[in-house]
């Protein structure tokens, strides 16, 4: 057991500056729907829930459900740290990083997309609940408001044990010692901080003590090239919303427009950012129209909306060689990544 800590560790349990998603499961209309928490953080900074059970049809926005475990401290070091340094807590990303998560510790979680921080707000929208708090994003880290306490849903778990990959989490905001819950108003969904609970669970999407450098990771931004000089387009803002759902391949300066970027979506949530394999599912994101690749019998290669992307025509995978897979027919795109930045 001691012999294997470390790649334990990595396998079984949360650490600091892994990236995650948080998700919660809510009963609506007697059917159980899946969410993930989500934040836009330009303009809009209050979080709201992302739906993720129809993902096989509707593919869900991870880029702004992704957090950053950044920091976790017990709850005694950070009320040092928070009196030491005038209720400023930004110094206290400066430590190690890759740390075993703890039950009862505190932890800072960071939007991945706006680089701003989780955080129980002082207005409040409910119409019903008049005790709850607002749950957006925040600037900076100064402050209690952006802490949040981690518990186990389960007793089998205990206070000071590690926190599993896959438990059932309860998230307790240090400034009003509220939970972190979904709440359903009027018909609308939303996410605050009440004082009833909501079960959470962690995904991890990917592990912030195990990248490698060179290699294409699920939401990296590429562009993709077909033969040695022709990159896989649409057309640009001066031609109809019509003519820019079709792909084609273009040479020039093509290859230097925003237009001809792509985001590689995997169709699963968990270690969804983690190292692409051969034979993986994945979607392509249109970066500039949010519209999805689809493969189509009557019209080849377009730009579906994002309602209409199921994985029937918008799943695709990369394979080491051109060799026909015959137990299933399939069409086969000959393609390279010229580039790929996250």
């Amino acid at each position: 057991m001691a012999e294997g800590g470390e790649g334990e560790d990595e396998i079984q349990f949360l650490r600091t500056d892994d990236e995650v998603v948080l998700q919660c499961v809510a009963c609506i209309q007697k059917e159980n729907r899946k969410f993930c928490l989500a934040a836009e953080g330009l303009g809009n900074r209050l979080c709201y829930l992302e739906p993720t059970s129809e993902a096989k049809f509707v593919p869900p926005d991870l880029c702004i459900c992704t957090f950053v475990l950044e920091q976790s401290l017990s709850v005694r070091a950070l009320q040092e740290m928070l009196a030491k340094s005038g209720q400023n807590s930004e110094g206290a990303a400066q430590s190690g990083g890759h740390k075993t998560l703890l039950y009862g510790h505190a932890i800072l979680l960071r939007h991945s997309f706006s680089s701003m921080y989780l955080a129980c707000l002082k207005t409040s929208r409910s119409q019903t609940d008049k005790l709850s708090f607002d749950v957006g994003l925040q600037e900076d880290s100064t402050g209690e408001a952006c802490w949040w306490t981690i518990h186990p849903a389960s007793k089998q778990r205990s206070e000071g044990e590690k926190v599993r990959i896959g438990d059932d989490l309860i998230l307790v905001s240090v400034s009003s010692e509220r939970y972190l819950h979904l709440s359903i108003s009027n018909g609308n969904i939303q996410v605050d901080a009440s004082f009833m609970q909501t079960l959470w669970n962690v995904h991890p999407i990917c592990s912030g003590s195990n990248i490698e450098e060179g290699y294409l990771l699920g939401g990296h931004v590429m562009r993709l090239f077909h033969g040695h000089d022709e990159v896989v387009s649409i057309p640009g803002s001066d031609q109809s919303e019509e003519q820019q759902r079709i792909v084609n391949y273009e040479t020039g300066k093509a290859g230097a427009k925003a237009r001809s970027l792509w985001r590689l979506e995997p169709l699963r949530i968990s270690w969804s950012g983690s190292h692409i394999r051969w034979g993986q599912p994945f979607r392509l994101r249109h970066l500039t129209t949010g519209h999805y690749l689809a493969l189509t019998e009557d019209r080849g290669l377009v730009l579906q909306d994002r309602e209409r992307s199921d994985t029937v025509s918008t799943a695709f995978c990369f394979r080491a060689s051109k060799a026909r897979i015959p137990r299933i027919r399939k069409r086969t795109l000959h393609l390279r990544i010229a580039q790929a930045f996250p």
